[in-house]
């Protein structure tokens, strides 16, 4: 009987260890659904720049306060980006399909698209208006549309790729690639030893899959050929068809996609994934910002517009002609309008000027009719002219029929 009980407690004693591991297991698998770990991971560049400032003024411990107050102004000014395009800005955000953030079917979970996006969306801004939160700004989302492409398997590492695509008085539209790194060991490997004619065979449907009829759950694919739209009468777009890998995409799709550059590097072998459209608008307190005022004050712009807007400056008109000759605007060498943003900036450490202009300041220039001091032309919409403007125009092509549809549905759903 003593043997007996003795086996009993240590069976007893395995299966509470046993128990231990597992919980422990399950905990470390969920680390990333843990509390406050999405908060973390959304705000950790604003954590990293925070700890860069420390680092700084650790370094500046023992100088003298004027020191340390014109070395965190130069710091604070060198966060902007002067003299790029708003659209040459590209942030990657770099994540993986952990298994708490995948379905039943072994792949990124669509929620978790969102999840993820949070967190590259205000690493990119935090990189294009650093100046604009400073000024206690801040960025309210109005919308996300998202048209999912092929699956991100579990375990699989891939880059969300944002940037901007266009904007207009009040809405600024993002869009978001994601996207995963081909393996070209193994892939160029196969390519080179099958014949040119071979093709690989495309996925089996669900509908027409013995492992799916046997399921307990239905397993949701997406589709390895997408569904396109015909081009035609209303009622022929009515019926979607199916896109063949022969087939030649529109030309209308072929000349917006020029326009906006959407097309990934040839030397980048990546894999298509998602397509995300975000619209974002810019507030202070309650005040609507202008999204063109708020690229501008961080120094955004089109060389050669702002070249051409110089003429009327004394002394910058070769520095302009400079930059649009193909040198390009910087810190070094910034560009004409930046020295209205410098006088509204003030001395960085306080944005007090910045803020009462983007709070409704910018409504007074140009709005008088005599020419005076205070009228001309809005400086933050020159320097946005040019080939911006163009693909400005082009990418409100794509997203603001996007947006068009998206309100329509809105005024649909409220009038039932």
């Amino acid at each position: 009987m003593d043997a007996v009980t003795r086996r009993l407690l240590v069976l007893a004693s395995l299966g509470v260890r046993l128990l231990k591991y597992t919980a422990c297991l399950v905990f470390l698998v969920n680390l990333r659904s843990w509390p406050l770990s999405w908060h973390f991971r959304v705000f950790s560049p604003l954590i990293a720049l925070r700890l860069r400032l420390h680092l700084l003024r650790l370094r500046l411990l023992f100088k003298p306060r004027h020191v340390k107050q014109r070395a965190k102004a130069q710091w604070l000014a060198a966060l902007s980006p002067v003299g790029k395009s708003p659209f040459d800005v590209t942030v990657a955000w770099k994540g993986w399909a952990s298994p708490d953030d995948c379905d039943y079917n072994l792949h990124l979970s669509n929620s978790c698209y969102a999840k993820s996006l949070d967190s590259a969306r205000l690493a990119h801004v935090l990189k294009c208006f650093p100046t604009f939160f400073r000024a206690g700004g801040w960025m309210p989302l109005g919308g996300t549309h998202y048209t999912f492409l092929r699956e991100i398997p579990i375990l699989a590492r891939y880059e969300i790729r944002v940037r901007i695509v266009s904007w207009d008085n009040k809405w600024l539209f993002l869009v978001a690639h994601y996207v995963t790194k081909s393996k070209p060991s193994k892939t160029q490997k196969r390519a080179t030893k099958q014949p040119a004619a071979e093709h690989r065979l495309p996925p089996t449907p669900p509908e027409h899959d013995a492992r799916a009829q046997q399921a307990p759950v239905p397993l949701l694919h997406t589709p390895a050929t997408p569904l396109l739209l015909t081009s035609g009468t209303p009622e022929d777009a009515a019926t979607p068809v199916r896109a063949t890998p022969d087939a030649k995409p529109d030309a209308h799709a072929v000349a917006v996609a020029a326009a906006l550059r959407m097309h990934a590097d040839p030397d980048d072998d990546v894999t298509l994934h998602c397509v995300a459209v975000s619209e974002v608008c810019f507030k202070v307190g309650r005040i609507t910002v202008p999204p063109a005022l708020v690229l501008t004050c961080d120094g955004m712009c089109d060389a050669r517009a702002a070249a051409a807007g110089s003429g009327s400056s004394d002394g910058a008109g070769g520095e302009g002609d400079d930059a649009a000759a193909g040198e390009g605007f910087s810190h070094a060498r910034p560009p004409p309008f930046w020295a209205e943003v410098k006088r509204l900036r003030g001395s960085e450490l306080e944005l007090g000027g910045l803020r009462a202009f983007y709070a409704g300041g910018w409504r007074e220039v140009g709005a008088r009719e005599d020419g005076g001091e205070d009228g001309g032309a809005r400086w933050w919409e020159a320097a946005l002219g040019g080939e911006v403007e163009a693909r400005r125009r082009a990418g409100m092509a794509v997203v603001g029929a996007l947006k068009t549809g998206m309100d329509g549905m809105e005024v649909g759903a409220r009038g039932k």
